[in-house]
């Protein structure tokens, strides 16, 4: 496992959900591999098509955010033996900053048994953390020009909250 100094750990463990407010991730580790997933197209789903970590809307049976982060990446991934460590961040989306994305920091020896939610998933990626470099630049994804930080992993464009979200966690970690 990476070794993160705990003064990055946050204890989000008691912090109540807001329905249409609030949302949870995972950042899951297996050593230094990471799981991210491509979303699949949906006209209704603003980050469809988009490389993301596991992770969802709160639901009002959450009650607390550390449910929600638990129960979306159990759906997302089908991986039920993963172990969360704590919060990172609380992030906010580009297209909708009034909503507080909370960043769970987890580990799995399970990784590759991940088998994606069919009906929001078309697949996963699994980066070594240390292997993303950071690139800043224009590019096109979907009819959105976009100018700023990414990552490029087997031909998948990282950007936007994913991206911002990584570049923290490697903060912290090169800091550790």
């Amino acid at each position: 496992m990476i070794k993160i100094d705990q003064k990055y750990i946050k204890d989000f463990s008691n912090i109540k959900g807001k329905k249409d407010k609030d949302a949870a991730v995972c950042l899951c580790l297996k050593e230094n591999i990471i799981i991210l997933e491509k979303r699949k197209e949906n006209e209704k789903d603003p980050w469809s098509g988009q490389i993301s970590l596991p992770g969802g809307h709160f639901e009002e049976n959450d009650v607390y955010l550390i449910n929600t982060a638990k129960r979306e990446f159990f759906e997302e991934t089908s991986i039920n033996e993963f172990n969360i460590l704590g919060g990172l961040i609380v992030e906010h989306p580009m297209n909708r900053s009034d909503m507080n994305v909370y960043v769970f920091l987890c580990e799995s020896n399970e990784l590759e048994m991940a088998r994606p939610q069919k009906s929001e998933i078309d697949y996963f990626l699994f980066p070594n953390i240390n292997d993303l470099n950071e690139n800043y630049g224009e590019y096109k994804f979907r009819n959105f020009d976009f100018k700023g930080l990414y990552y490029i992993y087997e031909n998948n464009i990282i950007w936007g909250m994913t991206a911002r979200i990584i570049k923290y966690f490697k903060e912290i970690i090169s800091k550790s």
